[in-house]
């Protein structure tokens, strides 16, 4: 995604027609990566709605020498979604009422399964595991620079990755029939209570 030079120093001068340009570009990106890392996709528009009054009031801080930009935008959302999911947990414990998910599940061969499926799947685990995870496996970024978005040490994270997996082989079991493998989530996520 190429983001020229001219549109950024358009919105630092706070131009509102190179502002809507900047967001439109950055929109459908960004949308996707809210819905991955929120653990609740109905606050995707609140938490980009966040996100993009943080990517303009701080636009002058970013430096291209160090990412593009649409990299640079990407860690506002992540940490953007991170509070929106400390908030949810927060909310969660006070109402002692937890989320509640009416997904069917039947089970599906692996190839079948939908990214949204999958998605629902890892939303599951543990916020700090989920976090780690995402960063590490799915956006690729190191465990230096996931220490340093989380805000703790290299080997917390590592331990975090870990303990995802962990979480991932006694949470979902994988069997043979004939020649096809299928995915069976256990119980409580067939029936989350």
């Amino acid at each position: 995604m190429q983001i020229s030079n001219d549109l950024i120093k358009a919105c630092m001068n706070q131009e509102r027609k190179a502002q809507k340009q900047l967001y439109d570009l950055l929109l459908p990106y960004l949308r996707a990566v809210a819905d991955r890392y929120l653990r609740d996709s109905s606050f995707c528009k609140d938490a980009l709605q966040e996100s993009f009054i943080k990517i303009f009031k701080s636009i002058a801080q970013y430096n291209p020498q160090i990412a593009p930009f649409h990299q640079w935008a990407v860690k506002i959302v992540v940490n953007t979604c991170f509070n929106f999911n400390q908030r949810i947990i927060t909310k969660t414990h006070e109402e002692l009422n937890p989320i509640q998910h009416d997904i069917p599940i039947a089970p599906e061969t692996i190839k079948d399964l939908s990214d949204e499926y999958l998605l629902w799947i890892l939303k599951q685990m543990p916020n700090d595991f989920f976090e780690v995870f995402n960063l590490f496996v799915i956006d690729e970024y190191s465990h230096e620079e996931i220490a340093e978005i989380l805000n703790i040490n290299e080997a917390l994270s590592r331990k975090r990755l870990s303990r995802a997996k962990q979480w991932l082989k006694e949470n979902l079991t994988i069997s043979a029939l004939g020649e096809k493998f299928v995915l069976k989530p256990k119980s409580f996520l067939s029936n989350p209570t």
